[in-house]
């Protein structure tokens, strides 16, 4: 990787694959940056065709980092293939992206800590699994936007990701559209998700708008966990 540094900000040239074998090089390259006081760290993608989940994860993981410290993340020379991915599910709105024709500044903060949230995200990980206990209740945007951001988190660390829904009391029916466009970029980029443990109100609107029938849904953790195995 190639790295370009003047005053507080710093360019990162991805490579042609930026996969889980990659990351770690990044990540350390960029918490390098930011120790040394970066504010607006660029990451180009100009010789890169592809990205996997981990991938992805990191630069959320960044991006979280950069705000606590007031800084930015700029992403820029997307090629076709990761430019339609970001926006099909959704990333080129939490994203800053400079383009050809100009820049393009992230619309939805998904890092929002606001008190009006009213869904709990746990993490568990058992083997190389890693399961999301939501607890409470999923409205739209705010708790569906807090759900992407530790989904999208949680790629960084597992390419297999459970969502426990056992606790969860309430589904907003708009915050389909985010489960939807999750389970699409974990199958673009090579993760697996599934959930399990829903109760009768989530289970009734998933069967009827046939998200069972795309994701796989199991009637509790450990049956989904075994059926990994």
């Amino acid at each position: 990787m190639n790295i370009d540094r003047e005053a507080d900000s710093t360019s990162i040239k991805l490579p042609e694959l930026f996969n889980a074998a990659k990351v770690k090089e990044f990540n350390n390259i960029a918490k390098g940056a930011l120790a040394q006081g970066c504010k607006e760290l660029r990451v180009d993608f100009v010789d890169t065709a592809f990205i996997d989940s981990s991938g992805i994860g990191s630069l959320v993981a960044l991006a979280k980092e950069l705000k606590m410290k007031q800084g930015e993340l700029v992403l820029s020379n997307l090629c076709g293939d990761i430019q339609e991915l970001f926006e099909d599910t959704g990333l080129d709105r939490i994203f800053t992206i400079q383009t050809d024709n100009g820049r393009q500044d992230a619309v939805v903060d998904i890092f929002d800590t606001s008190v009006s949230i009213r869904l709990e995200v746990t993490e568990e990980f058992i083997d190389n699994a890693c399961i999301l206990h939501l607890s409470g209740v999923m409205n739209h945007p705010i708790g569906s936007h807090y759900f992407k951001q530790k989904f999208l988190l949680a790629l960084a660390h597992s390419k297999k990701i459970l969502l426990d829904f056992e606790e969860l009391t309430f589904f907003d029916s708009l915050s389909v559209s985010i489960l939807l466009n999750m389970n699409k970029l974990a199958k673009e980029t090579g993760c697996s998700l599934r959930f399990g443990g829903a109760n009768y109100i989530v289970n009734d609107l998933f069967s009827t708008l046939s998200i069972d029938k795309i994701i796989p849904c199991f009637e509790s953790t450990s049956e989904a966990l075994a059926d990994w195995q």
